[in-house]
């Protein structure tokens, strides 16, 4: 035992040195590489879409260290912007084959591209296939935006529709004697569902069939005007995925050819240089100095109270007491003259989003300021709940938003342990000491408190609704759960306008009384971390990229991610989309 302690001791002290001087070399590496580029005239700004652009700027040490960039989404947004009026920059070639953008995001980026054709650069796409054979929605779907779009011959285009899917797993959980005791408000709040039920309610069918009608009724009507297709669009899809000749032939796209074959026929046309995304932004100096300050607010995940953290498979997860530390800070900035909220979350815990909504009408009344609310992908229940404390909310077409309700209870083994022979007994004080016992099911008694617990919560959310949105008349036609896309939701007054974070920003400067074309300071919050908090980070959390390896395993992530946000009460409904 001795020798293998020994052994041990070494061996943590042999790798924690190789550690430091690994990471001590890489520093050097670091350090030495850095530096301005030169961007010549006549240069086309290259994006690639399958890189990481999540709403807060992230990334890990090793990330720095090697000079990878994890680009914020709103970084993405503001280099296309000043592309298109940097004299140097004469176009944008995208890199587009499978992309991690939502699809509300690649709406704000479509929005972007549009903006920069109609100043009359160029803007093409290079793709060795949309999605891997199928699924290529949301990445054609971009790709429309652009003037021209090249592909790699004998690829494919995976324009196949959209679909939702659900697992329902009830039948397996009564083989194994495992009994969900679950209660929603109300019966739109479907999340339970995959583990009550055998099957999806006809409830649960009409609202997911009105909410993919009206996503692919958005993709529909933007492609057909952006390419002027030949055919009808529906029946192209019916045949999908297409052969890039075939995208050809139908004029989904313009041309066949291989990377390099592009890259001279750019430069034939005049293209001196392609320069890099994570280089050009090393460019931008924000502004300094006394200038009329907006705040963004990123809020991203999914809500819990405590502090946030990014778990093991990457689902981040939104912490009520790290945003309230932010919006504390915003609040003694100087010259503070409004706030946008960008929200991307499915919901979470009531508490914590109550907590959110509470700070933020509370900074509001301190510092007098407009609280304009972006919604990304998704702001559904305890991400709409937080919503409600914005002046004005600003939504994607496809935003997924909504799902006003609140759901809650166990899953009780008792039938379980009787099949392995384990008997438990308890000792309590207090007649619903063991309420959320797994051992048990709920009594009458149990079933009646809880259930209470559930109609406060949902009179307190619809409440809100009605005082935030003036929705009297309506509230239980568009509550009881349902969700909605941001175009619904604009008929149904649950949302304000139709836009991305731009417009978020303009309306921002508008309510706060900020001249047009005056300079404006930026301020985002949560603030990236810094190099040494991020080495501390690596060291405590022993973060090896255990997301990717998981993915390389075949594991599909987001099966597991939406299996985790059923410990919260206000969480949007596990469905995978496929696109």
């Amino acid at each position: 035992m001795k020798k293998l302690l020994q052994f041990l001791t070494s061996f943590c002290t042999v790798f924690g040195a190789l550690i430091l001087i690994v990471i001590v070399l890489m520093l050097g590496v670091r350090f030495m590489s850095g530096g301005a580029i030169n961007i010549p005239k006549h240069s086309m700004l290259v994006i690639n879409f399958a890189d990481n652009f999540s709403e807060t700027a992230s990334g890990s040490v090793i990330d720095e260290i090697l000079g990878k960039k994890n680009m914020s989404f709103t970084t993405l947004l503001k280099a296309i912007e000043i592309a298109q009026s940097d004299n140097r920059i004469d176009g944008i070639v995208a890199r587009l084959d499978i992309s991690g953008l939502e699809l509300a995001q690649i709406q704000d980026v479509a929005r972007a591209i549009t903006r920069f054709r109609q100043s009359g650069k160029k803007t093409v796409v290079f793709s060795q296939g949309f999605g891997p054979f199928g699924q290529g929605n949301r990445e054609y779907y971009l790709a429309s935006f652009f003037e021209k779009i090249y592909m790699q011959p004998h690829t494919t285009i995976g324009l196949t529709g959209i679909g939702i899917e659900v697992p329902f797993s009830r039948t397996v959980l009564d083989k194994i004697g495992v009994t969900p005791e679950y209660y929603t408000r109300y019966e739109y709040k479907s999340a339970m569902m995959s583990f009550s039920d055998k099957q999806m309610s006809a409830p649960y069918r009409e609202n997911m069939t009105n909410l993919l009608s009206s996503i692919m009724t958005e993709l529909k009507n933007d492609i057909t005007e952006n390419r002027k297709l030949s055919e009808k669009l529906d029946k192209i899809i019916n045949r999908a995925p297409l052969s890039a000749e075939e995208g050809k032939r139908v004029n989904l796209i313009d041309d066949l050819m291989y990377l390099p074959e592009l890259e001279k026929l750019l430069k034939d046309e005049g293209v001196k240089n392609f320069v890099a995304l994570e280089d050009y932004v090393t460019q931008f100096q924000p502004n300094e100095g006394d200038l009329p300050t907006i705040a963004v607010l990123n809020l991203s995940g999914v809500i819990d109270t405590g502090e946030s953290s990014s778990d093991i498979d990457g689902e981040f997860v939104l912490g009520s007491q790290s945003v309230t530390a932010d919006l504390g800070e915003i609040e003694d900035l100087d010259n503070l003259k409004a706030l946008v909220v960008r929200i991307d979350s499915p919901g979470g815990s009531y508490n914590a989003a109550d907590e959110i909504y509470f700070a933020l009408k509370n900074l509001q009344q301190k510092k007098k300021i407009p609280i304009i609310v972006s919604q990304g992908g998704y702001a559904a229940s305890g991400g709409y709940f937080i919503s409600l404390a914005g002046d004005v909310i600003v939504a994607e077409p496809t935003t997924i938003t909504g799902s006003i309700g609140v759901l809650g209870g166990k899953f009780e083994l008792a039938k379980l342990w009787q099949k392995l022979g384990v008997r438990w007994t308890d000792i309590k004080f207090g007649q619903n000491a063991d309420i959320l016992s797994l051992n048990k099911p709920f009594s009458e008694q149990e079933r009646a408190v809880f259930n209470q617990s559930l109609d406060e919560v949902y009179a307190d959310f619809t409440e809100k609704v009605k005082e935030n949105r003036n929705l009297n008349a309506n509230i239980d036609k568009i509550a009881r759960g349902r969700v909605w896309s941001g175009r619904q939701a604009l008929a149904l007054g649950l949302v304000d306008e139709m836009g991305g974070f731009e417009e978020a920003l303009i309306l921002a400067q508008q309510r706060g009384n900020i001249a047009p074309q005056t300079k404006i300071k930026l301020v985002t919050y949560p603030q990236e971390k810094s190099f040494s908090e991020k080495i501390k980070e690596l060291i405590l959390s022993g973060d090896i990229r255990v997301k990717e390896m998981i993915a390389k395993s075949g594991v599909d992530i987001r099966y597991l991610k939406l299996f985790k946000r059923l410990q919260y009460d206000m969480v949007l409904l596990p469905f995978v989309l496929n696109m």
